[in-house]
C-alpha cells in the first residue's frame, strides 16, 4: 500500500509539473517568449521573438514560422516611441514582473490605438510575456480619438493633432493686435544623445523637454507636440509681432539646454528654433514649412539658437 500511494505522489507531481510546463501553445491570451538582442558593450538594443503561441501569431497577422526569429522593433516599432521597448528592457535588467492595466498603445498592425492589459516576467536574458485586448470593455471612443492626436512619450499633440488644431485656430477670427507664431524646435545632434547614453535616456531627454515647452505655453489657446523622433513644434495665440514670439522662444531654448539627469549621468541636449508670424494668404502647410526653413537656417549657423524668418526679432 505505501508503494502503491508513493506511485500515485509521483504521478500526480509529474502532472503538475507537467501543468506549469505546458508550451506556450496551450495558452488561451497571446503569449509570446522576446530574446534579448545586445550590442558589444552589453546593451539592449532590441528583442527577438523566440516563441509564441497560436494566439499571438493570429492577432499579429503572421504565421509562426515568420513571427518566430523577426526583431520587434522591425515588426513593431511603436514600441519605442511609446516607451514600451524601456520597459521591456526594465523587466530584463531588474527582474522586476511587469503588470500594466488599460494601457493605450497605438498598434501597428491594427494601425489604430487600443488598451491593454499586460503581465511580463524575466525568464533568464528573456522575458515571458503575454496581454489581452480590453479595448471593447472601454468604449470610449473619444478617449481613443483624443489618444490618436497624442504622442504617447511624451503626453503632447502629434503631428496630426497639432495641425488639425492649428487649422481651426487660424480659421477663427483674430484678435485685434495680435499674431500666430509657429515654433519649429529640433534637438541638435540628438543621434549622439542615443548613442552615448542609450534609447531611454533619449526618452527621458524627450519627456523632460516636452515640460518645459508646456511651461512655455501661456493659455489654452497656445499648442505643443511631437511631430517627429525629435522635433517638436510650439503654436503661440495671441502674440505681438515677431519681437514677442521670439522671445518666447529664446526662453524655451534656454530651459532646453539645462542638463537632464537619468540614470546617474547629466545629458546636455539643445535645440535650434525657427519661428514664423502667420499670413493671412498662406496654407497652413506653408506656414509650418517656414518656420522649419528658419530652423535648418539656424542649423547652417551652429546650431542652439533661435532664427526668425521674415520679420524683425
Amino acid at each position: 500500500r505505501g508503494d502503491a500511494r508513493s506511485l500515485r505522489r509521483n504521478h500526480l507531481g509529474r502532472k503538475h509539473q507537467h501543468q506549469r510546463q505546458r508550451p506556450l501553445a496551450a495558452l488561451l491570451d497571446p503569449h509570446i517568449a522576446l530574446t534579448a538582442v545586445r550590442d558589444d558593450d552589453g546593451k539592449i538594443v532590441d528583442f527577438i521573438f523566440s516563441d509564441a503561441n497560436e494566439a499571438a501569431c493570429a492577432y499579429n497577422k503572421l504565421p509562426r514560422e515568420k513571427l518566430v526569429g523577426t526583431r520587434l522593433l522591425e515588426l513593431l516599432p511603436a514600441h519605442r516611441e511609446t516607451g514600451r521597448f524601456r520597459l521591456y528592457c526594465q523587466v530584463v535588467e531588474s527582474g522586476r514582473f511587469l503588470a500594466l492595466d488599460d494601457y493605450l498603445y497605438p498598434h501597428d498592425v491594427f494601425e489604430e490605438p487600443r488598451f491593454y492589459d499586460i503581465r511580463a516576467a524575466k525568464i533568464d536574458d528573456s522575458i515571458s510575456f503575454t496581454w489581452r485586448d480590453v479595448t471593447d470593455r472601454h468604449g470610449m471612443t473619444e478617449i481613443l480619438e483624443h489618444r490618436a492626436r497624442t504622442d504617447e512619450l511624451t503626453k503632447l499633440l502629434n503631428r496630426r493633432g497639432i495641425l488639425e488644431q492649428l487649422e481651426d485656430l487660424r480659421g477663427k477670427t483674430p484678435r485685434t493686435g495680435s499674431d500666430i507664431a509657429v515654433l519649429f524646435v529640433d534637438f541638435d545632434k540628438f543621434k549622439d544623445v542615443n548613442d552615448t547614453y542609450g534609447h531611454a535616456a533619449g526618452d527621458e531627454v524627450l519627456r523632460v523637454t516636452a515640460e518645459k515647452l508646456r511651461a512655455c505655453l501661456r493659455h489654452s489657446d497656445d499648442l505643443g507636440a511631437r511631430v517627429g523622433g525629435d522635433e517638436m513644434l510650439v503654436v503661440l495665440h495671441g502674440v505681438h509681432g515677431m519681437k514677442d514670439a521670439a522671445a518666447i522662444a529664446e526662453k524655451l531654448r534656454r530651459s532646453a539646454a539645462a542638463p537632464v539627469h537619468f540614470d546617474g549621468s547629466s545629458i546636455e541636449a539643445t535645440v535650434s528654433v525657427g519661428v514664423a508670424l502667420a499670413r493671412a494668404e498662406e496654407s497652413t502647410d506653408a506656414l509650418v514649412s517656414r518656420a522649419d526653413a528658419a530652423m535648418y537656417e539656424a542649423k547652417q549657423r551652429g546650431r542652439n539658437q533661435v532664427i526668425t524668418i521674415n520679420g524683425q526679432a
